[in-house]
């Protein structure tokens, strides 16, 4: 509830409430790149989840609609830091998976070079077995086509010593190239055999890392899609902390549109009450003096009646005792009455519900303008419906509704203790008077949540000349 003290509060308090609001944008729309700095959103959240706890009670006085925006508005703040620690996480190990990938790929690329050097250098090597092969093949086919080429074919068929010699160093050059060629297949051949299985173990390399590169590719493409998810929780949690940032602005504008009117309706009463006060006083005075004259009049007459009663008398003494020359004396005058004892500080109103106290007058913080503000009441946490009583004697002022203050009577309690005192009852949830004298304990009402009240409580108000005062002073 916004109490009628604390309407005034409120509208010096615009500047603060600006700064309030404004600070609370800035923290709630940081930058991503600050994510670093967050508190552990566990312990945030468990903060939050507090400090919404205890506000409850401090947002007795704002509008039910004003608190669910600022309620939802910190909900969602709560949530930031654990979204930015996904998206941050995600992001890192889209990071690692994009590594992992390239230095896969890296590795793969490297392996399939070396297996495409290891396919030409074995179909070299097959090339090179082919020519041994052809080259044995022909040298086999020469020999038999020349019916052999052994020494001793050669030294039968020379005609003399030259030829001989020449036929033998034939012989011997052919089987030397002979010897060669298949020195050469056999080196070809255990080569071949060597690549072959170079060849397979590249091969099985190369299947090895492209199975280990498509699984670094699919961790990419998850870390992605997973940095993506995180990327847009973030930006629509953000999204919906703007819009509920700006209906809490536009609900803080009404509100003080409303604290507007109600300050208006305070003043109004304010003044009704002070002059009602004035006029009292001056009745009282008026009704005092009147008495201080009647006083004075009978004083006179009892002075008169008392003197002409001893001059009655004297004159009879005289008549009857006329050789008697010393009378008797008039009777001493009687004291003066005491003077009436002043009235005692306190016990002068009664506590109008039966209910604990959940809230005192005084200055104090408030949850979501962030200036201090008059609570310019008592209030009493009953139920709803729950039976209130005058707190004392008087006059119903008004019974009805007053704006943010919902339903409320006020009681004038006429002059006491030098003051025109009256009470307020805000918030009602219906009347059971609504106008004329009421007594004390009388029921006026019953308990409600009326106006810019959050939840069933009676708001109690004493006020000395039209200004609200601690209800203690009276109680």
């Amino acid at each position: 509830m916004l109490a009628q003290g604390t309407r005034l509060s409120l509208l010096r308090g615009r500047a603060g409430t600006g700064a309030a609001l404004a600070l609370c944008l800035a923290l709630s729309m940081g930058s991503a790149s600050a994510m670093q700095s967050e508190p552990d959103p566990g312990q945030q959240k468990q903060k939050v989840d507090q400090q919404l706890a205890d506000s409850q009670h401090d947002l007795s006085e704002t509008s039910a609609s004003l608190v669910h925006a600022y309620d939802a508005l910190k909900a969602t703040r709560a949530k930031i830091p654990a979204a930015r620690a996904r998206l941050a996480k995600a992001q890192s190990t889209e990071a690692a998976a994009d590594a992992h990938n390239a230095e896969m790929a890296a590795a793969l690329a490297v392996a399939e070079a070396d297996e495409a050097r290891a396919v030409k250098d074995l179909a070299k090597t097959n090339a090179s077995i082919s020519s041994a092969r052809k080259r044995v093949a022909g040298l086999a086919a020469q020999m038999y086509q020349e019916q052999g080429l052994g020494q001793l074919s050669v030294a039968m068929s020379a005609q003399d010593p030259s030829e001989l010699a020449d036929r033998i160093a034939l012989s011997d050059t052919v089987a030397e190239v002979q010897n060669q060629s298949i020195s050469a297949l056999a080196t070809s051949k255990a080569t071949l055999t060597s690549q072959e299985s170079h060849l397979r173990a590249l091969r099985d390399r190369t299947a090895e890392l492209k199975d280990e590169a498509q699984s670094a590719l699919d961790q990419a493409t998850a870390a992605r899609a997973d940095a993506a998810t995180a990327k847009a929780e973030v930006e629509r949690i953000e999204s919906t902390q703007t819009r509920q940032a700006s209906a809490l602005r536009d609900q803080r504008s009404k509100e003080l549109n409303q604290v507007a009117k109600m300050q208006a309706e305070s003043d109004r009463l304010g003044k009704v009450l002070e002059e009602r006060a004035r006029r009292a006083r001056i009745k009282a005075a008026k009704i005092a003096a009147a008495r201080a004259a009647r006083e004075a009049e009978r004083a006179a007459a009892r002075a008169a009646a008392e003197q002409a009663a001893r001059d009655a008398a004297r004159d009879a003494a005289q008549t009857q005792n006329q050789p008697r020359s010393n009378p008797a004396p008039d009777p001493a005058p009687q004291a003066p009455a005491p003077p009436a004892p002043a009235p005692q500080s306190g016990g002068y109103l009664s506590v109008p519900v039966n209910a604990p106290v959940t809230s005192e007058f005084g200055y104090r913080i408030h949850p979501i303008y962030g200036t201090a503000r008059l609570h310019a009441g008592r209030d009493y946490g009953a139920a709803c419906g729950t039976p209130v009583r005058a707190a004392a004697g008087g006059v119903i002022v008004s019974a009805g509704v007053a704006g943010g203050d919902g339903n409320q009577i006020v009681v004038d309690h006429g002059v006491q203790r030098g003051v025109g005192l009256a009470t307020t009852y805000n918030h009602l949830q219906s009347f059971a008077v609504s106008g004329g004298r009421v007594s004390r304990g009388q029921i006026i009402g019953y308990v409600g949540t009326t106006g810019t009240s959050t939840g069933c409580h009676l708001h109690f108000e004493t006020r000395e000349n039209g200004i609200p005062v601690d209800p203690r002073e009276w109680l």
